[in-house]
C-alpha cells in the first residue's frame, strides 16, 4: 500500500465525558503502514492513537481516555467486538460482535467507528477480558452437540450484514 495516496477521513464520534454524552470528531490517517487515529473534543483538545490498523489505534486512544472518565461510544469500544483477522489485514475498519454462546457470523460484521449504545461499551481490559472469553469458549463441546447453535449458524447468516 505504500504507493497509494495517503487515506484520511472525519467521523462524526460520540463519547461519555463522566457520564455526559458529547459530540466529538475522530480523524483517520492511513499511510504506508501506519493508521492513526485523532480525537478532538468540542473544546479542541486532542488525543491521538497509532497502531497497525484502526482497531489498534483506537485502542491506543481509549488507554489514553479512559483514565480521564471518557468513554467512546462507537462498536470498537464496545465490550464484545473484534476484528477478525483479514480485517486487521485489511486496516480493521468492521469489527465482529461476539454473541455469548452463538456463533459468529456475517450478519455480526459493523462498523469500528460507528455508534454504540453507551451500555454496550466498556474499557480495554473488560474487550480484553471478553474476548479471552470469547476464544476459549468458541470451541466447546456443547456447541458441536447443540442443534439450536447450529440452526443460529445456517440461518443468521442468511442476508446482509446488520450494521450495528
Amino acid at each position: 500500500m505504500s504507493s497509494e495516496e495517503p487515506v484520511t477521513e472525519r467521523i462524526g464520534l460520540r463519547a461519555l465525558v463522566d457520564g455526559t454524552p458529547v459530540a466529538w470528531t475522530a480523524t483517520v490517517d492511513h499511510h504506508e503502514d501506519a493508521w492513526r487515529l485523532k480525537i478532538e473534543s468540542s473544546s479542541a483538545v486532542e488525543w491521538e492513537g497509532e497502531g497497525a490498523d484502526l482497531f489498534e489505534a483506537l485502542r491506543q486512544a481509549r488507554g489514553c481516555l479512559e483514565p480521564k472518565g471518557v468513554r467512546l461510544c462507537c462498536n470498537g469500544a464496545r465490550i464484545d467486538t473484534w476484528p477478525s483477522r483479514m480485517a486487521r489485514e485489511h486496516g480493521a475498519w468492521v469489527v465482529y460482535v461476539h454473541r455469548r454462546w452463538l456463533p459468529t457470523t456475517v450478519r455480526d460484521l459493523v462498523p469500528v467507528l460507528g455508534a454504540a449504545d453507551a451500555g454496550r461499551i466498556g474499557t480495554v481490559a473488560e474487550q480484553d477480558d471478553y474476548h479471552a472469553w470469547h476464544l476459549a469458549n468458541r470451541k466447546r463441546w456443547f456447541n458441536l452437540v447443540n442443534p439450536l447453535w447450529w440452526i443460529w449458524l445456517f440461518t443468521s447468516s442468511w442476508g446482509r450484514p446488520k450494521g450495528g
